[in-house]
């Protein structure tokens, strides 16, 4: 018997069929989709930060590894990778003034996610990271500036254990020499030298010896406050040429060329070229003065085929008005509470002296914002002497010096960021 209501099989069957295609095809259409979105390309958007200066880092030079690809950064620090695979890549930085310094950092793992952008920040390791391990457990334990680098000879040969550096000093404008805390080390490879407390902004002469050898070189603290440099003992004699040239480029005759801490020197020609035959083959340090020029300094090592000296014309002396940070932050707080503040005429003064204003409870001392003791306070030209700070509670000193229980000076000189 047929019922009116049934469908028959044979038109069940093809509809199904068109339903089960059209439910496949939807299906294929997203996971497509899926695919393409998962497929779609990211980006890396970052800033790099030079931590020791606090402040971004324009020209540096990004690194996207694997994919192998460059970015620079801008004025502000920032770099950019556009159409990046999604993926986690290995983003690393460089930069000249940060790779002499030993201070290339690892590279970071960023993931990118697709058709997403991924922030990151890329920095170098904080001033106290490097001043840290070296200055630990010293009396300029606080120190701002640090200096270090290996030990090493020009010909290859081992270093003997009683190498030692003989001194390590500032020399300042005042041309009072700042002595700082200067140690060795040895980790079972290589000996090396480092130094804290030197003067910021100062020359400083790092000298090393043995019974044989030595190496001196001066240096200058960077606006970073940390110096690299390895130091190589003479093993023997090399001859050093060069030429001596001014600032736009032409010949400097009769200029003295010696190196420091030796009786050796010379005169440059009329073509501004000057030979030392008899140098040491070590680290030395060159000292090249002309009438109307700025001195110049550099420290050389052995690999010194051929040295070229630029020396600035010497330039009117100009007396400008104190200005910086330090300044201003004195000017802020001149009104503080339990502040006396001694002015620069004061110190001046003939009548005056530095140790009779210092409380006898005073037990912590800072020049130009960093730490010191009692002597190296006293040592000051009173010609450099711009401001004091004194604070018969240490408790009322600004934080960066707060100190219980006793007296706080805070001595400012021409050598500060005025």
């Amino acid at each position: 018997m047929h019922h009116g209501g049934d469908v028959p099989a044979s038109s069940t069957f093809p509809q199904l069929v068109r339903l089960i295609r059209f439910v496949f095809t939807i299906a294929l259409a997203i996971l497509a989709g899926s695919l393409q979105a998962q497929s779609r390309p990211g980006r890396i958007r970052g800033v790099v930060v030079d931590s020791l200066l606090g402040a971004t880092l324009p020209g540096a030079r990004v690194h996207l590894a694997p994919l192998n690809r460059d970015a620079g950064t801008d004025s502000a620090g920032r770099f950019i990778f556009d159409s990046v695979p999604p993926g986690e890549w290995a983003v690393s930085f460089h930069h000249p003034a940060l790779d002499a310094l030993r201070l290339v950092e690892p590279a970071a793992q960023v993931r990118v996610f697709a058709g997403a952008t991924t922030v990151v920040t890329l920095a170098t390791r904080a001033f106290e990271a490097v001043r840290d391990p070296l200055c630990a457990d010293t009396p300029d334990s606080l120190s701002s500036t640090v200096a270090f680098g290996a030990v090493r000879t020009a010909d290859g040969s081992a270093v003997r254990m009683q190498v030692t550096v003989t001194w390590m000093l500032a020399i300042t404008p005042d041309g009072v020499p700042r002595s700082g805390t200067v140690r060795m080390t040895y980790d079972g490879q290589d000996q090396a030298w480092f130094a804290c407390g030197i003067v910021e902004g100062g020359w400083f002469r790092a000298m090393v010896r043995d019974s044989t050898r030595s190496a001196s070189a001066l240096l200058k603290l960077g606006s970073r406050g940390v110096v690299v440099r390895d130091l190589y003992l003479s093993t023997g004699v090399a001859r050093i040429a060069g030429t001596v040239r001014d600032e736009a480029g032409r010949p400097v005759q009769q200029a003295h060329v010696s190196i420091v801490d030796s009786d050796l020197a010379a005169e440059t020609d009329e073509a501004g070229v000057f030979i030392l035959p008899d140098a040491p083959n070590g680290t030395i340090s060159l000292d090249v003065r002309a009438a109307g020029h700025r001195p110049w300094i550099g420290a050389l090592d052995v690999d010194r085929a051929s040295v070229e000296a630029r020396l600035q014309p010497l330039g009117e002396p100009r007396a400008e008005p104190p200005f910086g940070s330090d300044y201003f932050r004195l000017l802020e707080r001149r009104n503080r509470r339990g502040m006396l503040l001694v002015t620069e005429q004061e110190l001046k003064d003939e009548a005056t002296e530095l140790a009779s204003l210092l409380p006898p409870e005073t037990c912590r001392w800072w020049l130009d914002g960093r730490p010191v003791d009692a002597k190296q306070l006293l040592a000051q030209a009173r010609s450099s002497l711009r401001a004091l700070e004194l604070y018969l509670h240490g408790d009322d000193a600004p934080p960066e010096h707060r100190t219980s229980g006793c007296a706080v000076a805070l001595l400012w000189t021409v050598n500060a960021d005025w």
